[in-house]
Formats: C-alpha cells, structure tokens, sequence
C-alpha cells in the first residue's frame, strides 16, 4: 500500500519539533519547536518547502492546532508557557481572541465540528471553551484527581475521552461531563489516544509498550498491538479510518491496519519522533523529530506521501 510513498523533508531551522497541525482542508502545515517561531508551508502552491513563520503567535509557543471546522479554515489555536491559547486567523493576520486558563498547557484539541476547544493541564484539569459560541470563559473547568494527558471527543462530539498518568481512559458524556466509565487501558500511563474519524473505534497507546484498540460501542477492547520496545506516544487513523500511525521511542514509525491491528508498513526514522498527524484527506503522513544533539541528525519536519 505505502511502497511508492516517500519521505519529503521541509524546511526547518526551529530546533527539536513540539507539535505538528494539518489545516482542515489539508492545504497547510504547521509546526512548532523549541526555538523561534511557529512555520506554515502552504502546500497547494507546489509544495514550497521553505514556509513561512507566524511571528503573531509569538515565539514561546509549545502546542498548534489548526480549526477543524470546514467554514473556519483559516484559524490555528496557539498555546504557550504563558497558560494562554491564542485564536489566530490568518485572513486578518491577527489573533481574534485570547483564551485564558487554570495551568501549563500540555494539550489542545478541538471538537470535530470546531465548536469546542479544550486545553488540558498535567495537574490543572481541563477547560473547554465553547468558541462558536464566542466565549473566552470556560464552559467546563474541571480538575481530575490523577495526571491528565489529554483529550478527544468522538465523532459525534457526544462523548470525551480523557487519558491519564494512571494508564486509564476516562470516559464522560458530553457536554454534561457525567461519568460514563473508566477503561482500564495501559499497565502504565496512557499516552496517547486515537479515534477513527467513524467514531467507532478508539486507540490507546501506554508505557507498557503496547496499542490497544477499543469499541466505542461497549467500550471492550478488540485487539492488542504489541512488539513495540519502548512506551507509545502517538496514535493516529488515517482520514479514511484505515489506517493507524504510531510512534514510540523506537527509531521507527509503523502503520496497522485499524481493524486487525496487523503491521502494513514500518517507516525508519534517524532520531525521536516528536509529533505525528496524518493529512484530512488523503493518505500522506506528517510526523515531527527530536534530532540527535549537538552534530548529530538534524531536528526535522517530514511529510510522508506518495511519489
């Protein structure tokens, strides 16, 4: 399936890569490093690899997400050290609004629909800002009794998954956040999770080394994907629900199968993967490195596609 897919390296020069966002309509990447400013290439215009910074978004920024919200194209959420998320719309070249909350922020996503935006704090819980609504308070502002890693709804945005330090996946009703239940996912932390864009299956990644892939119809798991060395940090399907790309502490990337679990393609890779997401709609996967220190492999963005 990927044998005629190739690694194409962008331009980059902000040091080891923090996060990675495709626009929702797949015609722009960003990321974001340790140094400097976030950069966007705009690839519709025949893959320009040098990109451009986001000097609005300042240089502090640690988390990027583009809106996924097909009429909001143009908005990226930025989140820094600064416990503040900053809407930016590349229209106006401005940021539209200015987002405050309880803690250090280690995660942002939002809604499938773009409605909503969470921001989740290791120790501070999550606040859930209702952006369609125009809201700069928090509609939820919840702490959580263990660590907290991160978040995502389902694709009928009715229920949030919360993975935590405890290596359990919190399930709530949205937007009540009554209770669902608890899955009982990884032996050590979870961290990270992964929702087909159907909504029927969920992925979680722990430090035990191991996927495991969940119903979301009664919440039993289906498959274990083990062989990994190291623990699981990212997990994510493909836009058509086929696929899922992992990365671990493992110098490689690996794609299965979303429905055996089965290994279709393993993707080496030169240093630590940092950031991973696969494009919104087509089968070209974007994933973000470390690099290797001080005269080693260079801190990298790279696009995996077909040739």
């Amino acid at each position: 399936m990927f044998q005629h897919h190739k690694d194409n390296r962008l331009h980059w020069e902000q040091g080891p890569v923090y996060d990675i966002s495709w626009s929702s309509d797949g015609g722009q990447l960003s990321a974001v490093g340790s140094r400097g400013y976030a950069r966007t290439w705009r690839l519709e215009r025949g893959g320009h690899k040098d990109g451009e910074e986001l000097k609005a978004l300042g240089s502090e920024i640690e988390r990027l997400a583009w809106s996924p919200a097909t009429h909001n194209t143009n908005v990226i959420a930025g989140a820094g050290y600064d416990k503040v998320v900053q809407l930016w719309d590349q229209r106006t070249k401005s940021t539209t609004t200015k987002l405050g909350t309880r803690g250090q922020i280690t995660d942002i996503c939002w809604s499938p629909s773009g409605k909503y935006f969470a921001a989740v704090g290791r120790e501070d819980g999550i606040d859930v800002f209702d952006i369609a609504a125009g809201s700069q308070t928090p509609v939820v502002s919840a702490p959580f009794d263990d660590i907290a890693y991160l978040a995502r709804w389902d694709a009928s945005e009715r229920v949030l998954f919360l993975a935590t330090h405890q290596g359990a996946v919190e399930v709530y009703a949205w937007p009540t956040m009554e209770p669902l239940t608890t899955i009982p996912a990884h032996a050590g932390s979870c961290n990270c999770l992964g929702i087909d864009p159907c909504g029927k299956v969920l992925a979680t990644g722990g430090a035990d080394a191991t996927m495991e892939l969940w119903s979301t119809d009664d919440f039993t798991m289906t498959h274990v994907v083990d062989g990994y060395e190291s623990p699981l940090l990212f997990a994510d399907f493909s836009m058509d629900g086929r696929f899922i790309a992992t990365a671990s502490d493992d110098l490689e990337v690996r794609i299965h199968d979303s429905f055996s679990g089965d290994q279709v393609h393993r993707l080496a890779v030169e240093s630590l993967t940092t950031a991973l997401e696969w494009h919104p709609r087509n089968l070209a996967l974007a994933y973000g490195s470390a690099g290797a220190g001080k005269g080693g492999v260079k801190p990298a963005v790279t696009i995996f596609l077909k040739s």
